[in-house]
């Protein structure tokens, strides 16, 4: 690990889903979580398994990553 590297950690299918008027389908965080790793993010926090049908969904079917 390079102590040059700044790691990113990303939350946008976790608290951007919770922004008043944003619903995202499963295919939506699919795709957000696939451009997010085609722009070197590090981390990608998903939601949580459980917390409702969408998420549950998700973290079934979760999308191959670099």
């Amino acid at each position: 690990m390079s102590e040059d590297h700044v790691y990113l950690f990303d939350t946008t299918l976790r608290d951007g889903g919770q922004t008043q008027g944003i619903d995202f389908n499963c295919a939506d965080k699919q795709l957000i979580a696939n451009e997010l790793d085609n722009i070197g993010i590090d981390y990608i926090e998903g939601g949580w398994p459980g917390a409702n049908p969408t998420d549950n969904v998700f973290f079934a079917s979760p999308p191959a990553l670099k």
